[in-house]
């Protein structure tokens, strides 16, 4: 029961950002600005200040980074051969997405307001542990695979643009401040700046599903179902062998508790929205993209419950 209500008012502020989308209170440059002011002004503070209060704890988490890394290895291997195999043989541009959207998550517009209604300031502290580890391996893992599937080859020219881009990040950039800053020996930032970056976060729930609900396109009952028929097999990787294969590992290589739950959880999520637009700039077929990230995001009204049941949340 909780899993339903735990995914009830997240789907209806999604559904409400997707309304206003469409009888053009938003814009396409509206929820690209929604997009950019999340991404670039609300999650870095978010970020800082709870890698700060968790101090050096995201450097002690060895089996995290090694057992995640495992799961975007055993993911992306499971997605590139069932695309090749069985349900997108000889398209090598679709395969490719396959491939790079296996585990590409919706960590900031879905996983961390997931784990906000959840677990509150607890499942942001370990939804960022979570983040911060992985950054690294997520990025340049499911891109090397992209590009991989899609030409052939992965160019030293993609790998380089890859890591400058992570130089350029924000989280990356929230996340080493943070630590720097807990490494100072710091106990507590001022009153004033704590309150500021703690109300600059909390905004990151409402304008991720808002921007997220914008980006949907679900104007028909029709279309819907044959998306949905187009995509199912990579809905099944993501939304469960992905989470799956994640929990596996951390059996196998123990967190704490409430940090494996945030961790699968996120893993559970649908496709990045971001899939679509990267899936352009690599020369997948960015169509397919945009459907599978639309596609796994209804799917995920079903499987969030689901996840959240088997985990304990709530």
């Amino acid at each position: 029961m909780f899993g339903f209500l735990l995914v009830l008012p997240l789907m209806l502020i999604i559904i409400t950002g997707n309304l206003l989308r469409r009888f053009g209170f938003y814009s396409a440059s509206d929820v690209k600005v929604l997009s950019k002011t999340l991404y670039w002004v609300i999650l870095p503070p978010l970020m800082f200040r709870t890698i700060f209060l968790s101090g050096t704890e995201v450097l002690t988490q060895v089996n995290l980074l090694i057992a995640i890394t495992l799961c975007y290895v055993v993911t992306i291997a499971a997605g590139w051969a069932g695309a090749a195999l069985l349900y997108h043989r000889g398209d090598r541009r679709r395969i490719a997405v396959s491939a790079f959207a296996a585990m590409r998550s919706n960590n900031v517009y879905l996983g961390f307001p997931v784990m906000f209604l959840a677990a509150g300031e607890a499942g942001l502290h370990n939804a960022s542990t979570y983040l911060a580890v992985t950054m690294v391996s997520f990025q340049l893992l499911s891109i090397a695979a992209g590009e991989i599937a899609s030409s052939g080859r992965l160019s030293r020219a993609t790998l380089l643009n890859t890591l400058k881009k992570l130089l350029i990040n924000p989280l990356i950039i929230s996340v080493v401040l943070g630590l720097a800053v807990a490494l100072t020996g710091l106990r507590a930032l001022p009153r004033f700046l704590d309150e500021g970056l703690k109300l600059m976060g909390s905004a990151a729930t409402a304008i991720g599903l808002l921007a997220l609900g914008g980006t949907l396109d679900l104007s028909s009952v029709r279309k819907v179902a044959a998306m949905l028929l187009r995509t199912w097999p990579d809905c099944i990787i993501k939304l469960f062998v992905n989470p799956l294969t994640a929990w596996g590992l951390l059996m196998l290589l123990p967190v704490p508790k409430p940090l494996m739950q945030a961790t699968v959880m996120l893993t559970s999520m649908p496709c990045a929205v971001n899939c679509f637009i990267m899936a352009q700039g690599m020369d997948m077929d960015a169509v397919y993209a945009a459907d599978l990230v639309a596609a796994s995001t209804m799917l995920a009204a079903f499987s969030i419950p689901i996840w959240s049941s088997l985990l304990g949340l709530g």
